[in-house]
């Protein structure tokens, strides 16, 4: 192996390739600051509380909760290891180019760029889905409410709010790195404290207090499924959560000393992530009384709003509400940061349709063009969701399954190229082989997990008055609604994808410029240290 020796961050970009572009002001505690916001437990573990009761129930969430933590935290220190070699807003497709060598390094870029792009607007849209919902949620509650749940007029708010939500976001993504800076340390605060404030609150003002042996000994499994299946989908909480923090490597080109800093900032990420995570989720489980499990999980993303009522009032379930939706405010502001910086550094390499126009800054260096269609896109995204009540879920699975495989592809190749592998300031020495096979594993279980159905669609509770005549439009109209769409999205953009490539991107892409430090001369050349 060779050695990458720490240099000036303008000469380690120079080397791999590029030329300093954007504003270098973001410290170590900004970059984690958006790392941490993105893996945000209000987003995730509040809002989908209602899958886990019904897919393991406390025992299922409090068992896979540190287990999936160890596991991601295996992706996160592999991840690291790539980062501190290769500190680029390129990020994952770079890395996978240089990691495939010069004759798979435009295809393999080209398919981790796209995964990585899903990925980030799946978790964007998905988290302006949530605003939507705790907007509406503070109308469906009232007492004289005419706003109802389910229907098409709560759809309809949710789908208006969620896209004003990213509209404001994006606008506040657009300042400078100076104020990037800034707001990554507030959104770290905010979403802290935010959760803090939150399950105290329900914690000592909840009169249902079940102890913690009964928690991690009930078992629910309210799918409809065998509790085989139920078992395998209680990751989903965990997964869902840890994704996203590939945002330090996106912004590696605007914080000094990257190659340090870059690695540090996702791994405190996952480590706080942990803790906030597994501490919101014990003292919010120890008020939900296992009667009211069934109740909470037919609500679906309504069923958080039951357990604030249960607990801290109506009132104060709605300033709660209003809590989680700057939340979910700060939470798209790091995604859709962290997106348009991908976004320029892929068109910086002719990825993208239109590349030459979207790279391109603002007199603040900033991507301004790249943030407003990812905003579009994002908006666009969302329209399904009037849909089905349950596109939430679906919305977060298909973008959390684009990043995994964006994840996938980078750390299968480190691995399988270990020997020409460039170490960086932080590196694993013998145990990056075994943690990045560990790392690979768990990527492929998670994203064969984010693509099974969650719960099971009775024909038995869809027939006519006869009671044995299925009516098959009702029927129907449920499947649709409860079918898990994220591998059909996941699919669809896949093909789609290879078949642009293998029609038209394959004569003109060419990839990533290579890391001109530890660059392959041929397919088959040893690695070189100049």
């Amino acid at each position: 192996m060779t050695k990458v020796d720490e240099k000036n961050d303008e000469e380690r970009l120079a080397e791999l390739g590029y030329k300093q572009e954007l504003l270098r002001a973001l410290n170590a505690f900004s970059n984690f600051g958006i790392a941490f916001t993105i893996l945000s437990e209000p987003m995730s573990v509040l809002p989908l509380i209602y899958l886990g009761l019904g897919a393991g129930g406390p025992q299922g969430m409090l068992t896979t909760w540190p287990i999936i933590s160890v596991l991601a935290a295996c992706v996160a220190a592999s991840m690291s290891e790539i980062v501190s070699s290769y500190p680029t807003s390129g990020g994952l497709y770079y890395w996978s180019a240089n990691l495939a060598g010069p004759k798979w390094a435009p295809y393999a870029s080209y398919m981790t760029g796209y995964f990585n792009f899903l990925g980030l607007s799946g978790l964007c849209a998905g988290t302006a889905y949530a605003f939507g919902q705790f907007f509406t949620n503070c109308f469906i509650a009232q007492p004289d409410a005419t706003i109802l749940a389910g229907s098409w007029a709560a759809k309809f708010m949710t789908l208006i709010a969620g896209i004003l939500s990213l509209a404001f976001s994006g606008y506040l993504a657009s300042f400078g790195s100076r104020i990037v800076s800034i707001m990554g340390k507030a959104c770290f605060w905010l979403n802290s404290v935010g959760l803090l404030v939150i399950v105290l609150a329900v914690f000592f003002t909840s009169p249902t207090k079940i102890s913690p042996g009964e928690m991690f000994n009930t078992w629910s499994n309210l799918t409809g499924l065998p509790d085989a299946w139920a078992a395998t989908i209680s990751v989903l909480l965990a997964c869902l959560t840890y994704t996203g923090y590939d945002s330090a490597a996106h912004l590696a080109e605007e914080t000094t000393n990257a190659a340090v800093q870059g690695p540090r900032s996702i791994g405190y990420a996952i480590i706080g992530t942990f803790v906030s995570g597994y501490f919101a989720l014990f003292l919010m489980l120890s008020t939900i009384d296992p009667s009211q499990y069934s109740a909470i999980y037919d609500e679906g993303s309504y069923g958080l709003m039951i357990i604030f009522n249960n607990t801290v009032g109506l009132k104060a379930a709605v300033a709660f509400n209003v809590l989680l939706m700057l939340l979910a405010i700060s939470n798209m502001y790091g995604l859709i940061v962290t997106h348009a910086r991908m976004a320029f550094a892929f068109s910086r390499d002719g990825a993208l349709p239109g590349s030459s126009w979207l790279h391109t800054l603002s007199a603040s260096q900033v991507p301004v063009k790249a943030t407003i269609v990812i905003t579009i896109i994002n908006c666009i995204i969302l329209l399904p969701s009037l849909h089905s009540s349950a596109m939430y879920a679906a919305i977060n699975s298909f973008g959390v399954i684009g990043i995994y495989l964006a994840y996938l592809v980078p750390i299968l190749l480190r691995v399988v190229r270990n020997d020409r592998f460039p170490r960086g300031p932080f590196h694993m020495g013998s145990f990056s082989v075994p943690v990045g096979i560990i790392a690979i594993l768990f990527l492929c279980f998670s994203s064969i997990a984010l693509v099974l159905p969650t719960v099971y669609t009775n024909p038995n509770d869809y027939t006519m008055e006869d009671n044995v005549t299925l009516d098959d439009a009702a029927y129907r109209e449920a499947y649709l609604i409860n079918f898990n769409w994220a591998p059909v999205v996941v699919i669809a953009v896949t093909i789609i994808t290879n078949i642009f490539w293998f029609a038209s991107a394959k004569k003109w892409f060419k990839g990533p410029p290579l890391d001109t430090e530890t660059k392959w001369q041929t397919a088959d050349a040893s690695v070189t240290s100049t």
